[in-house]
């Protein structure tokens, strides 16, 4: 009895470890994928991303090894952060991001890249890029965002109310057209004040019109009683 219960014992820690293992095996893929797929969705104009070389993926943390990338552990192909600011790189935002489960810090700030804005990041430093369109809504709900810029960019749209206090002025500065707080408050959109136009017109349409029905009422009812008395007089005379 003493026997089977080492057994198990012994067979549930090799089992646990295992999972482990897989896991961590796992993780360190995902991350690999992750910058993989990153260098694969931009341009490269003056190759600081040649150090990505993905030839000998055996070797533990050799993704450490590249330009701008830190991690968690040297041993470990997870990625900790990717600071490549500077690097002259194009395209629009990498989506391989998301892959990199294990990521708490990105810099991509003094680069190229354009379109929009995705939701579902954090932690971001995007300063000195071309990015345009709206600041995404969701970007207010990351409650573990610790660092954030998105100056001299062609944003544009109300900011979305960010709770933490490190989101100041500077972050959204030298934009297309960015307001709300931390910055000046948004102005009256041309659609609203259209509406407002409307409303007024027909405000006003309804009130000369009215006066309109008010002034052939009021004639009508004079004349019936211009005619009232006439009629009166006439009997009188009779």
């Amino acid at each position: 009895m003493m026997v089977c219960r080492v057994f198990a014992i012994f067979f549930g820690n090799c089992l646990c470890l295992l999972l482990l293992l897989s896991s961590l095996a796992d993780a360190n893929q995902a991350n690999i994928d992750c910058l993989k797929t990153f260098k694969s969705q931009v341009e490269d104009p003056n190759g600081y991303l040649s150090t990505w070389d993905f030839g000998n993926q055996t070797a533990q943390g050799f993704i450490c090894k590249f330009a701008g990338v830190t991690c968690w552990h040297d041993d470990e192909n997870r990625v900790f952060s990717i600071k490549i600011s500077g690097f002259g790189l194009r395209g629009v935002f990498p989506q391989g991001f998301k892959l990199c489960s294990d990521l708490t810090g990105l810099d991509l700030s003094r680069n190229n890249f354009s379109g929009p804005l995705p939701s579902n990041i954090s932690f971001l430093q995007l300063q000195h890029n071309q990015f345009t369109g709206t600041l995404p809504p969701q970007l207010a709900q990351l409650r573990r965002l610790k660092t954030f810029s998105v100056a001299d960019n062609r944003l544009e749209g109300p900011i979305p109310k960010f709770n933490s206090a490190i989101i100041t002025s500077e972050s959204f500065a030298n934009n297309l057209n960015l307001c709300g707080k931390p910055l000046d408050n948004c102005k009256m959109t041309s659609t609203n004040s259209h509406s407002k136009v409307v409303i007024l017109a027909a405000l006003g349409g309804f009130t000369v019109t009215a006066f309109v029905v008010g002034i052939v009422l009021g004639f009508f009812c004079s004349t019936i009683s211009v005619e009232q008395l006439l009629f009166r007089k006439s009997r009188q005379n009779r």
